[in-house]
This record gives C-alpha cells, sequence and structure tokens, in this order.
C-alpha cells in the first residue's frame, strides 16, 4: 500500500517536494493560501502549489487559519497517514498536528535551530553565514522547534544570491522528504533528536527598511544585502533596484557617488559595487548593458 500523504505549501520552494510526493507516493490532499489579488492591476493570483495541483487534478484546499471546525475537518476527512509542510505560510495548531498518524514533518531551509522563522535563506546571506542546508522535522506547536530527523548542507559562496541558494535547497529537501516518506512506507522506525535550544536563532521577515541601501555601509554588507534580497537606491528621483552585484576596490571616494561610466558606486570603506542585474521603477530586471543603454548619469553623481 502506497503511503497516503496530505501536502501544506503555496511558494515556488514547495514545489520540487511536491512533485516528488506526487510522482511516489500516493498524494491524497493539498492545502495552500487562499488566492489573493497582486500586482499593478490586482488581478487574483494562485499560488504555485494551487497550479500545480489545478493541472494535476489534484483536491485542493484553501483554508484561512484553521480555526474553524469545517477547515480541520477538511484534514480529517481525507484520512491521511502524514502531513508534509513546506513553506506554508500558516501556523497550524495542535489539533492539525495530531491528525494524521504519523504526524506532520516540516522541510524547513535552515540548518536548524539556527534561522528559525520566515526568511532563513536571506538571513543566513545577511549574516555572512558559509553554509545553510535543509532540516526535516518532527513539527509540534512551536515555530520550527521540532525534533530533527534529517540533515544536509549546502556551501554558500560568496557569489550565490538567494534565489540560486532557494533553488538548491527546494531540490534538495524534495530528496530528503522522499527518503523519509520511503522509511515510513516501509514501516521503519525515524529517528529524530531534539534541537539544542542554546543555538537557537530566529529569522525574522525581512522589513522594507532593510531594504535601502546605506551606502556608507562597507561594499561586503552591501553585497551581502544585493544577494540576499535584493536592495534598492533613488536616482534622479527614480528608485532603482540591484539584485546582483560584483564587488572591487577605490579608495578616496566619499560613499554613494557613481565613479564610473559602467554605473560602479562608492561604498563607505572604499569598496566599489558594480551592479549587474537591475531594476527600474515598473520595469522588468534587466542586465546592466542594458540597463545603461537607456539611463542617462553623471560620473561623480550621488546616489540616496
Amino acid at each position: 500500500m502506497k503511503l497516503k500523504v496530505a501536502f501544506m505549501g503555496t511558494p515556488e520552494f514547495a514545489l520540487p517536494g511536491l512533485e516528488t510526493i506526487y510522482k511516489n507516493f500516493n498524494l491524497i490532499g493539498c492545502f495552500t493560501q487562499p488566492s489573493r489579488p497582486s500586482g499593478r492591476g490586482q488581478k487574483i493570483s494562485h499560488s504555485p502549489v494551487k497550479n500545480f495541483c489545478v493541472k494535476n487534478n489534484i483536491p485542493v484546499f484553501t483554508p484561512e487559519n484553521f480555526k474553524r471546525e469545517s477547515e480541520i475537518n477538511q484534514l480529517k476527512e481525507i484520512n491521511c497517514d502524514v502531513l508534509i509542510v513546506a513553506a506554508y505560510g500558516i501556523i497550524l495548531p495542535k489539533d492539525i498536528l495530531i491528525i494524521p498518524k504519523f504526524g506532520a514533518l516540516n522541510i524547513h531551509a535552515s540548518l536548524l535551530p539556527r534561522w528559525r522563522g520566515a526568511a532563513p535563506i536571506q538571513r543566513a546571506i545577511l549574516a555572512g553565514d558559509k553554509k545553510t542546508g535543509i532540516t526535516i522535522i518532527q513539527m509540534n506547536e512551536n515555530l520550527d522547534a521540532g525534533e530533527i530527523i534529517l540533515q544536509k548542507e549546502i556551501v554558500i559562496k560568496e557569489k550565490n544570491t538567494a534565489q540560486e541558494i532557494h533553488d538548491q535547497l527546494a531540490k534538495t529537501g524534495s530528496s530528503l522528504i522522499n527518503k523519509v516518506l520511503k522509511k515510513l512506507e516501509k514501516n521503519q522506525k525515524i529517528e529524530s533528536i531534539p534541537q539544542n535550544e542554546g543555538k537557537v536563532t530566529y529569522a525574522k521577515k525581512i522589513a522594507v527598511e532593510e531594504t535601502k541601501i546605506n551606502w556608507n555601509k562597507s561594499g561586503k554588507e552591501i553585497l551581502r544585502q544585493i544577494k540576499a534580497f535584493g536592495a534598492w537606491f533613488v536616482i534622479n528621483k527614480q528608485r532603482i533596484k540591484i539584485f546582483n552585484a560584483d564587488i572591487s576596490s577605490m579608495k578616496n571616494k566619499s560613499p554613494g557617488l557613481i565613479v564610473d561610466k559602467n554605473f560602479s558606486i562608492s561604498c563607505g570603506n572604499g569598496d566599489l559595487i558594480k551592479p549587474t542585474i537591475l531594476q527600474k521603477s515598473g520595469a522588468a530586471k534587466m542586465d546592466i548593458y542594458t540597463f545603461l543603454r537607456g539611463f542617462h548619469f553623471e560620473i561623480n553623481q550621488k546616489v540616496e
């Protein structure tokens, strides 16, 4: 008998794990966040998980928060053996966690107990961590605090953006959850160990004020900010967002000056940030060569 699995997830990160479960096990239902208006036109947008479910005729549910009995009953009625959660975005109450025979397992994008919470990839890059990874935990009522079943680490290279790490971890999470579920399907015992509470750090959501570049900071700090979530500044009353950049050195320049025709900008410690992928307000991302063809600036012009 194939293991009966229910899945909870919302963004792109959840898809590799969902696809693995769909292919290898009996995926009997998915839960994802409700569709909401998004973008300038405020059109209703479905989550990547919902789109996958609709395409593959998988029953999909969109409860608000599991505070209503009817929402809890949706999970009870599909009668799953185990619940898998990946970047769902809704805190699950105990009433949900105790429904499946094998409880709920979470695919988390960090080496727990480091970076519990909403933005583990971004926080790891911002902190200059040399490694991160995936942790599969047996969920409990506390945020990312369950016992560790399986972990795998990956190296964070200085050149890596959050998107690159995201994609690598999503694939790793898919591989690890497949291993755990195959053990469950064979009725093999799943070993787990408690997290070390003395080593806990929290990956709080990224606040808007964190995304603006302070050119008085060192080049390395600014580069991490860019790599973590894209960071912005203002020039000619226009907001420009940098999604990727290189770094080099140039002494004796005050911070926040455009120093050459390639749009390199000086930082607080004499470093230069050399943008490679940028975005003007209301435009698509573009490489620096495309950007320079349609943007006017002066050397030694100050940015904000």
